[in-house]
C-alpha cells in the first residue's frame, strides 16, 4: 500500500510498505479521508518520543475492508469512523470508564501507523459505523468534535453564563458550535483576525484579537474553554475569570508557564483538564447525523497524499482550518 512515512522529524515519504493483516479481534480499515491535526504537526516537528519510523495521522474514516477473527460488530464492506485511542482495558483508570487518561494506552499514528495511509489496522472495538445519510466529510470530523463534546460534558454550560472560547482553531470552533446549542453569550479569541471573522460568522457575539487593542476587561468571564494551547493561555484565563469562574483546559501548551495560583484562590475558581474523550463517539455520531452540529464549513481544503508533505508544514497558515486528506 502507499503510506506517508514519518523516517525522522521532518523527513516525510509517501512510498509503498506492506498492507497491514488484521489479527483476532482487529479491523483492516480502507481510508477514504483523514484529517491533518495539531498533533501531526508537532509530531513532524519532533516534539513527540515516539518509534520511527511512523506513518502519522489518527483522525480518520474509511470502509472495513477485513476483519479478523472474533470481529462481530462491524462487516467488510462498511463504512466506519475510528476512536484513534486505544486504552489498556486493565488497569483502575478504565475500570472507571476513564481509559483516556490510561497510562498505557496505545495512540494510533503516534505508538502505531496510523491513517496517512491507504490501509490501517485497529482494534474492532474502536471502530464506529458510519449511518447511509452521513457522507463522508463530515464524518471525517468526528474525532475532534468528540473532543470538544468530551469538554462540554466536563464543564457544561449553564444559564446566564459569560462565556470565553480561548483559540479559534478546529477544537475552538467545533466548541464554539456546541455552546451556540445552548444559546449561551459567546466571546471568543484568537492571535488571527482571519480565524476571529470566522468565528463571528459561525455565530460567536464577540471577538478579541490576542495582543490587540481591545481586550476583555479582567474578571468578566464566568466560563472559559481554553483550546489553543499557548504558553500563557492558562495564565491569562485566570486572570479573564470572574470569582466562583470555571476553566476547561483542552489545549496542551508547549511549555509551561506562571500562573497566578493566588487568583485561583482568591477567586475560588474551578478547573478541570479535558482529556480527549471516553464514550462519546457514539453521541457525536448522532450529532452530525441528525445535522444538530455541522461542522462542514471548518473544511477548508481536501489535499492528496501525495501533498501531506507541503500541508503539513503549512499547518499555521492564516487560512487553514481543517485540511482532509484524500487517501
Amino acid at each position: 500500500m502507499r503510506a506517508a512515512v514519518l523516517d525522522s522529524p521532518t523527513h516525510l515519504t509517501v512510498r509503498e510498505i506492506p498492507d497491514p493483516e488484521p489479527g483476532p479481534n482487529e479491523v483492516v480499515v480502507a481510508v477514504s479521508l483523514a484529517g491533518i491535526c495539531g498533533t501531526d504537526y508537532s509530531l513532524y516537528q519532533g516534539k513527540f518520543d515516539v518509534p520511527f519510523p511512523v506513518v502519522p495521522g489518527h483522525e480518520g474514516m474509511g470502509v472495513v475492508k477485513e476483519i479478523g477473527p472474533g470481529v462481530a460488530n462491524v462487516s467488510e464492506g462498511q463504512r466506519v469512523v475510528i476512536q484513534p485511542n486505544f486504552p489498556c482495558g486493565r488497569c483502575p483508570l478504565c475500570y472507571e470508564s476513564r481509559g483516556n487518561v490510561c497510562a498505557e494506552k496505545v495512540r494510533l499514528g503516534l505508538d502505531i501507523d496510523g491513517v496517512f495511509a491507504q490501509y490501517v489496522k485497529v482494534p474492532a472495538d474502536y471502530v464506529w459505523p458510519i449511518p447511509d445519510g452521513l457522507d463522508d466529510r463530515t464524518a471525517a470530523l468526528a474525532e475532534p468534535l468528540a473532543v470538544a463534546v468530551h469538554s462540554l460534558k466536563l464543564v457544561p454550560p449553564t444559564d446566564g453564563d459569560r462565556i470565553l472560547i480561548v483559540g479559534a482553531g478546529v477544537i475552538g470552533l467545533l466548541t464554539l458550535l456546541l455552546v451556540n446549542l445552548e444559546g449561551a453569550d459567546l466571546a471568543i479569541s484568537d492571535l488571527l483576525e482571519q480565524r476571529l471573522s470566522f468565528a463571528k460568522r459561525l455565530g460567536a457575539g464577540r471577538s478579541f484579537r490576542v495582543g490587540g487593542d481591545r481586550r476583555p476587561e479582567p474578571a468578566s468571564f464566568d466560563l472559559i474553554y481554553e483550546t489553543s494551547g499557548g504558553a500563557s493561555a492558562f495564565s491569562d484565563a485566570v486572570d479573564l475569570a470572574a470569582p466562583g469562574g470555571r476553566i476547561a483546559l483542552l489545549g496542551l501548551p508547549g511549555q509551561d508557564h506562571p500562573v497566578s495560583t493566588s487568583q485561583i484562590v482568591r477567586k475560588e475558581l474551578a478547573v478541570t483538564g479535558s482529556m480527549i474523550y471516553t464514550d462519546e463517539f457514539p453521541e457525536v455520531i448522532e450529532m452530525l447525523n441528525s445535522r444538530r452540529v455541522d461542522p462542514a464549513p471548518l473544511i477548508s481544503d481536501v489535499i492528496t497524499l501525495d501533498s501531506l508533505d507541503q500541508a503539513i508544514k503549512a499547518f499555521h497558515s492564516p487560512d487553514r482550518i481543517k485540511v482532509l486528506v484524500s487517501i
